[in-house]
């Protein structure tokens, strides 16, 4: 149950739309983005000022400053993943709200029928969390990455030992499957990535969740999925391709144009899939374009609707054993 304080009930009804995904305040008006009914606009909802006097209740309810001295805060509360920067420094009040539900919004049934992916690709990509691949999602903000990562976590064996690692609480693994053993690490500025997946590596994991691989962090990756541990994350890509590359440049210290590097990372990383979103006047469609297999430096297309192309036997056999 929400807590009565908590002041961006304000935004009623879409708040509490299980079909919203984000609400971003601009100053002057409200853009909702609808899982069906795409991104839109409203006008007039409340007067900057009722925001902002909501804004300074949360800061107070997160025991954060909000003001000139401190002009931006970032929390997660319950299911929501709030950022706001203050007027001082944008000429107006942003607000972003981004919903994070301690549920799946996909469900199998539902993501076949709406065009999301074949039930064969699907099948793919749960044979692959079985047989402990490790799997990279790639996409643009917003595209349902997370989304895709919660749906898969429900092929791990039940026995399995998996840390979750994230910024904010999107995951929300150790709620999805409550009888399982789990660890949830929240990092942050002094306890960063690099550190809790050091630290992860002395609690015996059979499975990484990293929210989203943004930096350094790699190389630690790297050395976690070398004694055994696997991983599923995710990454900003414009396409499944680019995940090696994309991930050698996050590396600090090395020589960009190794090559034996970039061949650590094709080893390591088995399975890359790609979701993008379209919004058109009949809402957001957002789907898996490419599922690619990363072995001895090369990518090879196993999947992308657009190209007909759907899981050719010939290039499967043999990936599992």
């Amino acid at each position: 149950m929400m807590n009565d304080r908590f002041p961006f009930k304000i935004f009623a009804p879409h708040i509490f739309d299980d079909a919203v995904t984000d609400l971003n305040y601009n100053g002057k008006d409200l853009w909702v983005d609808h899982l069906k009914k795409g991104r839109f606009m409203i006008s007039d909802i409340c007067d900057e000022n009722t925001i902002m006097h909501a804004c300074i209740l949360f800061s107070n309810l997160v025991n954060q400053h909000f003001n000139i001295q401190t002009p931006l805060l970032e929390a997660d509360y319950e299911m929501y993943r709030i950022s706001m920067i203050h007027p001082s420094v944008s000429g107006k009040l942003s607000l972003s709200i981004r919903k994070t539900p301690m549920y799946m919004r996909i469900q199998e049934r539902e993501i076949l029928e709406s065009g999301y992916i074949t039930q064969e690709a699907l099948r793919f990509l749960q044979k692959c969390v079985r047989h402990r691949l490790n799997i990279m999602v790639s996409g643009l903000p917003g595209a349902g990455k997370t989304e895709l990562v919660k749906f898969l976590t429900t092929s791990i064996d039940k026995t399995s030992r998996v840390i979750s690692i994230e910024d904010s609480r999107e995951l929300h693994y150790e709620k999805l499957h409550p009888d399982r053993d789990s660890v949830s690490i929240k990092v942050n500025e002094t306890f960063t990535y690099d550190k809790a997946i050091k630290a992860s590596m002395r609690q015996r994991p059979n499975w990484l969740l990293v929210s989203e691989v943004r930096g350094k962090e790699v190389e630690d990756l790297l050395k976690s999925i070398s004694t055994g541990t696997h991983l599923i994350s995710t990454l900003h890509a414009k396409s499944a391709f680019e995940i090696p590359k994309r991930m050698l440049f996050m590396m600090d210290n090395i020589d960009k144009s190794s090559e034996s590097f970039l061949a650590q990372l094709y080893d390591a990383i088995d399975i890359g899939v790609h979701i993008t979103m379209e919004i058109d006047a009949m809402g957001a469609k957002r789907y898996v374009r490419e599922i690619v297999l990363f072995k001895n430096q090369t990518s090879v297309l196993l999947y992308h609707p657009e190209k007909k192309k759907d899981m050719d036997p010939k290039e499967v056999e043999g990936i599992f054993w």
